[in-house]
């Protein structure tokens, strides 16, 4: 009797475990592409946030002065934080300048990250104390 129990055992094969090693293998190849684009898409959002509250200081400074802050010194007293990081770790960039006859009426602040979506940015602009909401486009010449 005991001859039988040993020849009666039952188990996987070989090729039955490797197929559900591989199926277990796409399924986390998978699930990481997933959370890779998950935490792109979450850093965007943390910066167009960022960049909205710098838009705000922006718009607040030209309200008072009839002009964006250029300057670093200006900026921060404007309420910007010009030492402030991208959520990817670099520093943000802002560019104001004259258009249509006025002294600093226009500006953009974007992200110096410049490889978000396939070298693009995440970039705010505001001309004359109005700004446009921000959005992953071009980096700004």
């Amino acid at each position: 009797m005991k001859k039988q129990l040993f020849l009666q055992t039952e188990g996987f094969t070989l090729m039955e475990m490797i197929v559900v090693l591989v199926i277990i293998g796409l399924l986390i190849a998978g699930g990481i592409g997933f959370y890779n684009g998950y935490i792109e898409n979450s850093k965007i959002t943390k910066a167009k946030s960022q960049i909205s509250v710098m838009q705000g200081a922006m718009d607040s400074y030209y309200a008072e002065n009839g002009m964006y802050p250029s300057t670093a010194a200006e900026q921060q007293l404007s309420g910007i934080d010009t030492a402030a990081l991208d959520p990817w770790g670099k520093n943000y960039m802002i560019r104001v300048s004259s258009t249509e006859g006025g002294e600093n009426n226009c500006y953009v602040i974007y992200t110096g990250f410049a490889q978000v979506r396939q070298n693009k940015v995440v970039a705010g602009s505001g001309k004359w104390g109005r700004s446009q909401e921000p959005d992953v486009v071009d980096p700004p010449l």
